[in-house]
């Protein structure tokens, strides 16, 4: 096939970049035909001062996408289009200028952002759906996109724009989304089932398993949805000083360091390059992914699994449809400190059953998330665009 990846990088690379990248090498490794089409949200927004203004009038329509898109498909003509992110520089122009050239277009959303200005179901630490059943405009009241009302009121707008225009219903032939979790909320918010397929991303193999290493491991943003401080909490209680290694960096790093500080066995290591990410977590015993949000499909977890290490997580999220309790890893009470300890010791103490779960995980990763069922899900979806659009 001939396939169009189309995608508005963010400002600081994160998981929807790194699972862009790996289905456009996936598709490519397969000896499909694969285009690039992106923008990038540093080198759109810091091209002058004024850049963030212009972008934020753009946002619900840029008048250059179609111009461009016209252009990319003269040079390059796809069967079909693969859209990852579009906000804000592309726009959902992106779409309409694709399917006024009869290209079909698959959307994957990798959060929640068509539903929820933050993109997370989140406020105020806690979840929030209320902009599902009250509308985008909802939002302004709390200046849900990072904190700022004027820059949420480009959301409301983007948004409420392309429900009354249909965008969603007469632009997009297919939607996917990595998980069942994520799947659900979309149905709920009235997406028709038939219109929205669950694609969990791909990872890449990091190779045959080390033995289990030592202590649990954590790598990822250190931001509040994600629940580092939960963990360090978790981690306080459970004592024993075990080694919990942290990976990553982020807006809350500081303080984060400042409470790790006070807990035996924590250690940070800031940022890392992907590599020395995936050595943390084959030097662990296990990953925990603690998140406050509902998330959608961590990469973090996958790789987890990757690397043959069993996984805590929180139940009544995405992140528990990858674990079966038992057999992969553990559940523990959503945003429950406690509960997060008790799972932590369970693993800490039983080294033999923690081994086990590690092994299970790799074979979950083996049968489910390896490049060949990713692969093989990927070519269902374009092919199931391609019939319906015949």
């Amino acid at each position: 096939m001939r396939i169009g990846i189309f995608h508005n990088r963010y400002f600081e690379r994160g998981g929807e970049d790194v699972a862009a990248d790996a289905e456009a090498a996936l598709l490519a490794k397969a000896g499909h035909e694969v285009h690039r089409f992106t923008a990038d949200n540093r080198e759109t927004l810091t091209r002058s001062p004024l850049a963030p203004v212009k972008t934020a009038f753009v946002a619900h329509w840029n008048p250059e996408t179609p111009r461009q898109v016209d252009a990319f498909l003269d040079a390059h003509p796809v069967d079909v289009a693969h859209v990852h992110n579009f906000f804000p520089v592309l726009s959902p122009s992106l779409h309409w200028a694709l399917v006024r050239r009869a290209v079909p277009v698959v959307q994957t959303l990798h959060n929640y952002r068509l539903l929820c200005a933050n993109g997370m179901f989140l406020r105020a630490g806690k979840p929030c759906e209320e902009c599902v059943s009250r509308g985008p405009w909802n939002a302004l009241r709390h200046g849900c996109y990072r904190g700022s009302r004027a820059q949420t009121a480009v959301w409301a707008r983007a948004t409420a724009h392309h429900r009354r225009r249909g965008t969603w219903e007469d632009a997009v032939s297919l939607f996917t989304t990595p998980s069942e979790f994520a799947r659900a909320k979309l149905l709920q918010a009235g997406l028709a089932p038939e219109r929205v397929v669950a694609k969990p991303n791909p990872v890449a193999d990091p190779g045959p398993p080390a033995p289990p290493g030592e202590g649990a491991a954590y790598v990822g943003r250190l931001s509040h949805e994600k629940g580092v401080d939960l963990l360090l909490e978790a981690w306080r209680q459970q004592g024993g000083g075990a080694p919990l290694t942290i990976v990553g960096g982020g807006p809350e790093e500081a303080r984060l360091r400042a409470q790790g500080e006070r807990i035996p066995g924590v250690r940070f290591l800031g940022a890392q390059d992907h590599g020395r990410a995936l050595a943390a977590i084959a030097a662990a015993a296990f990953v925990v992914v603690p998140s406050r949000w509902y998330e959608v499909f961590p990469m973090a977890a996958l790789e987890a699994l990757a690397c043959g290490r069993a996984l805590v997580v929180p139940r009544d999220t995405a992140l528990a449809e990858i674990v079966e309790p038992g057999r992969t890893g553990l559940h523990f009470a959503f945003g429950d400190a406690a509960d997060l300890s008790r799972a932590c010791r369970e693993l800490l103490h039983a080294a033999p059953f923690t081994r086990a779960l590690g092994e299970e995980a790799r074979t979950c990763y083996e049968d489910l998330y390896a490049e060949g069922p990713a692969l093989a899900r990927l070519e269902a979806v374009y092919a199931s665009v391609l019939r319906a659009s015949a």
